[in-house]
């Protein structure tokens, strides 16, 4: 059978994490006995007009499209929508988070049936099953029997057939790089590990024989001990990979892609406390130096981070979210703020980097969570290495499907109830990243304006504290109007002489690619704290206005001015007390009406 899997763009630009899901669903098709083509469109980004001449030269019999996020959805509509045009009798899968959305890409784009969960089992048991019917329609009655999918049967109504078995740890992480060196651009995921800050300022990197080294991306376990409520996952439980295994593969891309350097990016490193343990003593003789992503503050104590250090980690990055207890209930973060704090201190004791990672605008934000974020990060950031405009990462909420946020959106009408209205939120959010905050939705009481000043009012009370707490030195105001005239304003901070030698633009400006962090780069943040702090208030709302006003429709500017106003004049409501969202959706969402609603409700709400 011609079956063709690809993936859509992820990010704005390609990024180094490697189409795993898709390699795995190949992998698992060729053990089979199919034999699919990759066509990674996310890795290649080709033209599209070169993607239908694929479609119309290939005609396969299945095209599985790989749709990990949520925001692929515009991209996949028209993918769709051209493969039904060059190849009508293609059958068209969809799987990855997208099809948390099931209903919309079954009806609305054109989609024969989505793969939800896991999708190396399923895949074998869908192409088996879609041989059968290769030339004809889709037969709904043998696509009942096939576990992990969703499709419309006869009357229209759509059937969720239950999630699929696990895969077992040991097959969970088994890549196929020639796949990328024959389908993709290998270049893409073995990169220069100098664009990287972490990397960048620790002294080891500079060592003699990790020059040229590469850097990979990979993972030591997957799934999640956690279920937070802005957090679509369809992977239950954690399964921690066999250390051997883990070690063995890294030596292979030692030999043949002359990694030194390895960027894990797992969803909570170490969560298993005998894996990881275990996992370090193996990683020590590689000598390689890397990262992880991903880790959660309860999962690591000093100790075990110190042990990281000495075999090789130069960095650790976690979901902290924010620095108010009340907000990390709504989260579901199972962990609480002294939790955090550990996590910050004793990092910093074992001599690891790290990026404070802040979610701002979750249902129950209001000026005062804000402020228990704004006193924590001043408490993390105060004895950091650099200016905290280096360290912190600030994004608003994004409401992605299949996830408690997202189901409080459509309750409080912010995206509406009917197919429609997701689908155009769906285009509204697609191929945008999480540190645009252009299409946010106010989950919150405060007014629109209000929501949208905090991140700035943030970054520059931390900084400000920052800059008093180590007494920096401040350079003259005539220093500042030099650059000011020589358009070097916008450039990374080095305004203040302790940022001078500390980070590398280069590195910031890497960090930015593909949304991962959102670090505020303008040097008028220096420029308020340093000679103007007096006036911050004022100048933070021309700011503001100036951005918003270009930004939106007049109409629209002035309903959020006329909304900053009133709320200037009504009395502040006491804030609510923390409950976790997915409880409160679960206690508030109507009953299901109708057979699809039933089917779909396993979806909306994740696993």
């Amino acid at each position: 059978m011609n079956i063709v899997i690809t993936t859509t763009p992820i990010r704005p630009v390609p990024t180094a994490y490697p189409p795993f899901g898709s390699m795995a669903v190949i992998c698992a098709l060729r053990r089979a006995g199919f034999d699919p083509y990759f066509y990674d469109i996310d890795g290649l980004r080709p033209p599209f007009e070169e993607v239908e001449a694929f479609v119309r030269e290939r005609r396969p019999d299945v095209i599985g499209i790989s749709a990990v996020v949520s925001t692929a959805y515009a991209y996949v509509k028209r993918l769709v929508a051209a493969v039904r045009k060059a190849s009508p009798r293609t059958k068209i899968v969809v799987g990855g988070n997208l099809a948390a959305s099931s209903e919309i890409l079954l009806r609305l784009a054109g989609v024969d049936v989505c793969v939800i969960g896991e999708g190396e089992v399923a895949a074998v048991q869908l192409m088996q099953t879609l041989e059968d019917m290769k030339d004809g329609p889709l037969d709904r009655r043998s696509l009942a029997g096939v576990m992990g999918i969703a499709f419309l049967d006869a009357a229209g109504e759509m059937v969720f057939t239950g999630y699929e078995t696990r895969v077992p740890p040991a097959e969970v992480f088994r890549p196929d790089w020639e796949l990328l060196e024959k389908r993709s651009r290998i270049s893409n995921y073995f990169v220069d590990p100098m664009t990287r800050a972490e990397f960048i300022r620790d002294p080891r990197s500079a060592q003699p024989h990790r020059q040229g080294k590469k850097v990979a991306t990979l993972i030591t376990a997957k799934g999640c001990v956690a279920r937070c409520t802005f957090c679509h996952r369809w992977d239950k439980g954690y399964r921690p990979i066999p250390p051997d295994q883990i070690v063995a593969h890294i030596e292979l891309l030692k030999k043949r892609y002359d990694v030194g350097y390895v960027m894990f990016t797992d969803e909570n490193f170490g969560s298993d406390r005998r894996h990881v343990l275990e996992l370090l003593e193996k990683l020590k003789p590689l000598d390689i130096l890397w990262t992880v992503g991903g880790v959660r503050v309860r999962s690591m104590n000093l100790e075990v981070l110190k042990k990281m250090r000495e075999a090789g980690c130069v960095s650790v990055f976690y979901g902290m979210e924010t620095g108010s207890p009340r907000i990390l209930e709504v989260m579901e973060k199972k962990a609480t703020l002294q939790d955090n704090l550990n996590a910050a201190k004793w990092t910093r004791e074992a001599g690891l980097f790290t990026i404070y990672q802040m979610i701002l605008g979750m249902p129950g934000e209001d000026s005062s969570s804000v402020q228990e974020t704004i006193e924590f990060l001043k408490t993390v950031t105060q004895d950091a290495f650099e200016s905290p405009r280096s360290v912190m990462s600030i994004n608003y909420i994004q409401a992605l499907p299949g996830t408690p946020v997202y189901e409080c959106a459509r309750q409080m009408g912010l995206i509406g109830r009917t197919l429609l209205e997701e689908e155009a939120y769906l285009l509204h959010i697609s191929n945008v990243d999480a540190a645009d905050d252009t299409r946010m939705l106010n989950f919150t009481d405060e007014d629109y304006l209000t929501v949208r000043s905090w991140r700035r009012r943030i970054v520059l009370e931390v900084m400000r504290h920052y800059h008093e707490h180590n007494r920096t030195r401040t350079p003259s105001f005539a220093s500042f109007l030099w650059r000011l005239a020589t358009r070097n304003i916008k450039k990374t901070a080095d305004h203040y002489s302790v940022d001078a030698e500390k980070i590398r633009e280069a590195a910031i400006e890497e960090y930015g690619k593909g949304g991962y962090f959102n670090l505020q780069r303008d040097l008028a943040y220096d420029s308020i704290v340093a000679y103007f702090w007096p006036l911050r208030g004022l100048i933070l709302s021309a700011w503001l206005l100036q951005d918003e006003f270009r930004r939106l429709p007049l109409s629209e500017f002035l309903g959020h001015l006329a909304d900053w106003v009133r709320a200037r004049l009504r009395p502040r409501r006491a804030p609510g007390r923390g409950e976790s969202l997915r409880i409160l959706m679960a206690r508030t969402a109507p009953p299901a009406a109708t057979k699809t609603e039933e089917a779909m409700k396993p979806l909306r709400e994740g696993r």
